[in-house]
């Protein structure tokens, strides 16, 4: 057999099928600036691929690529280029993760779908990498001829080059006319009518807090950088975003892209662990942040990110894996200059968790909170819910009936009474979203004098203490559905910067132990309502002293025995007899104090618990004037603090 019947033959698996002959004109054409890959020199190419293509297609064309030209076949060469599909070579449980075994070819080319799926070692080896681009129109008319033994007109040609590869392989084929492919390519790609959605913007979310205004000055920054009249450098470009499961961090992140007029990447540590062991995990995480470098301008949203940790905590087996795991992440984040128009929007529950390289400047170096919404804010979420119904409906009942409750909690309210109307197939009433209001059951009188006499007790101790607070509240109903809700509190606003001093710090455990100190005092008993749950008094307070005790060093020692992060503080406590002891003292000593302040104003006390057995909640002011009505008080003079102080009698 002659070597032109022989290059004919090779010829053929190519030409016969039309996505084959498409990607052998596109790898001719791209790969033009390397001859070496058809004339059997030695060569080292990374082919990045059009999306949605068939692999094998373009394994073919390279191959015949690598073979096909007149000096090959003159000489005889018959040294095809080794071919590796990346997302097949370097998968999971791969015998040669960093590709050694390739580097030793001379002639390799390396078929993928981004860089991030190939070895480092590849990477550094490469003589060229090139991004495949789709098939010109010429190229669907010699298609047409060779393929399908038919002819495609010039505008036919162009009305195929705008579709996508994978439609016009499985469709267009011999035997069938290009006109009639078309049409039904046409109707394949026909979209149906898009369902409105309204577009989510900043301004359409209530209860942002801070994240809210930061939203809307990075938006005037986005668009005075993208108009030339700031560098990128002064734009954040990573933010750390926190709150309570449910506040809206995700929907944030949407109506944030959208505000901002920016695309939206979205990635996060659970994605990143789907694609396999560490080796793809890391490569999935650097996809994304290439993704988000293509898509520039946009915000690239990493969410979950405390799940990361802190490398300063890892320990075990598993240490040194999730210690590359972060490094990772740090080694995309840096780099300022690799990724301009890429805004990275970290979000998390924990932000105490975060390894502290994440934090620094040039990271996410800005920290914003998107707190629980207030009754205002609760309101305009369920009114957003509701798009446009009940306009004129008062909501003010379900804004007090779902106190504590986020976002996420309050569009399930609006989804479930939507659901209760189309039941009854007619429009969503006012009704509906009362019966899709949990139950609740009245609390018990006797278990409603206790919590007032708690809350009672934090309000007569702080007061005696110069603290000020907003208000304090009781609850006559509760939700049997939750395991643990508050039965009151105290509402402290924004306080003042201070000076933390060993003696502020033993006033707040005393404030904290007020509670169960005027049950003790009132009612000969404490009950579980001080401790049992985080954030709870006792739980605080053993903080507090803890802090004092062993990281400020306030206490009785000056060693430095832990960090001020939580967990270092409870390890601390559960393996150092000593340090529990002076705990325990500390404890003592400030519930001590506490009872003698509630037993000096005992009267003052009462008086408060049982106007909070009438009204629910009362402010500041009324209480002092309770207080004043039964022991005399004078205003400090202490004017940043302007605290109210029991005159103690001499």
């Amino acid at each position: 057999m002659d070597r032109r019947s022989t290059a004919l033959r090779e010829r053929f698996p190519v030409t016969r099928k039309l996505g084959r002959f498409l990607a052998y004109c596109t790898v001719i054409r791209d790969c033009r600036r390397y001859p070496q890959l058809r004339c059997g020199e030695p060569v080292s190419l990374v082919l990045i691929m059009p999306e949605d293509v068939d692999v094998d297609d373009y394994r073919q064309a390279v191959h015949l690529a690598s073979l096909r030209s007149r000096r090959t076949i003159r000489l005889g060469s018959n040294t095809a280029a080794k071919i590796v599909v990346a997302e097949e070579n370097w998968s999971k449980g791969s015998k040669d993760p960093a590709g050694v075994g390739l580097l030793k070819e001379d002639r390799w080319v390396v078929l993928a779908a981004d860089t991030a799926q190939l070895p480092a070692m590849v990477l550094a080896a490469v003589d060229g990498i090139i991004h495949l681009a789709a098939p010109e129109p010429r190229h669907f008319i010699a298609a047409g001829k060779i393929c399908l033994g038919q002819s495609v007109s010039e505008e036919q040609a162009h009305e195929l080059a705008s579709m996508p590869l994978a439609v016009i392989s499985t469709i267009l084929r011999r035997g069938r006319p290009v006109s009639q492919s078309l049409e039904r390519m046409r109707k394949a790609m026909e979209k149906p009518p898009p369902v409105e959605v309204r577009q989510l913007r900043i301004e359409h979310l209530h209860g942002l807090g801070e994240a809210g205004s930061w939203a809307r000055e990075l938006a005037i920054d986005l668009k005075d950088w993208r108009d030339g009249k700031i560098g990128w450098d002064d734009v954040d470009q990573g933010v750390l975003v926190s709150g309570a499961p449910g506040t809206g961090k995700t929907t944030f992140a949407k109506a944030l892209a959208t505000t901002c007029a920016v695309n939206l990447v979205v990635g996060s540590l659970a994605r990143w662990q789907a694609r396999g062991h560490l080796g793809d995990l890391l490569k999935a995480m650097r996809a994304t942040f290439d993704e988000a470098r293509r898509r520039s301008p946009c915000i690239l949203f990493i969410d979950e990110v405390d799940a990361l940790g802190d490398r300063e905590t890892f320990r075990g087996e598993n240490a040194q894996y999730n210690i590359e795991v972060v490094a990772g992440l740090l080694e995309c984040l840096d780099g300022i200059e690799q990724r301009e128009g890429v805004v990275v929007v970290g979000a998390c529950n924990y932000p105490e968790r975060l390894d502290a390289a994440l934090v620094r400047p040039g990271r996410f170096d800005r920290h914003v909170q998107i707190p629980l919404p207030d009754a205002g804010a609760r309101e305009g979420i369920v009114r957003w819910h509701l798009d446009n119904a009940l306009v004129g409906e008062n909501l003010s009942f379900i804004a007090a009936r779902t106190e504590g409750w986020s976002g996420a909690a309050l569009e399930r309210l609006v989804r479930d009474a939507r659901r209760l109307a189309r039941r009854a197939r007619r429009a969503i009433a006012i009704e509906d979203l009362t019966a899709s209001l949990p139950p609740t059951i009245a609390i018990p009188e006797q278990l409603m004098r206790r919590t007032a006499v708690h809350e009672a007790g934090h309000a007569t101790v702080a007061i005696a203490l110069g603290r000020r607070f907003e208000s304090v509240e009781i609850r006559d109903v509760v939700e049997p559905a939750l395991s643990v809700q508050p039965l009151g509190g105290v509402l402290v606003g924004p306080r003042a910067v201070v000076d933390t001093t060993a003696q502020s710090l033993l006033d707040e455990i005393c404030f904290l132990l007020g509670g169960t100190a005027a049950e003790d005092v009132f009612l000969g008993s404490r009950s579980i309502g001080g401790g049992g749950t985080r954030g709870s008094d006792l739980h605080l307070a053993t903080l507090t002293a803890l802090r004092l005790e062993t990281s400020y060093g306030l206490g009785q020692g000056l060693a430095f025995l832990a960090a001020d992060g939580e967990a270092d503080l409870w390890r601390t406590l559960h393996m150092s007899p000593t340090v529990r002891e002076r705990i325990e003292g500390i404890l003592a000593e400030q519930m001590t104090r506490a009872r003698s302040i509630i037993q000096h104003h005992r009267i003052g006390t009462k008086q408060v618990a049982n106007e909070l057995l009438k009204e629910r909640k009362i402010g500041f002011a009324p209480i002092v004037a309770l207080i004043s009505n039964s022991e005399p008080l004078e205003l400090t003079a202490d004017h940043e603090s302007a605290a109210w102080e029991i005159v103690q009698p001499m």
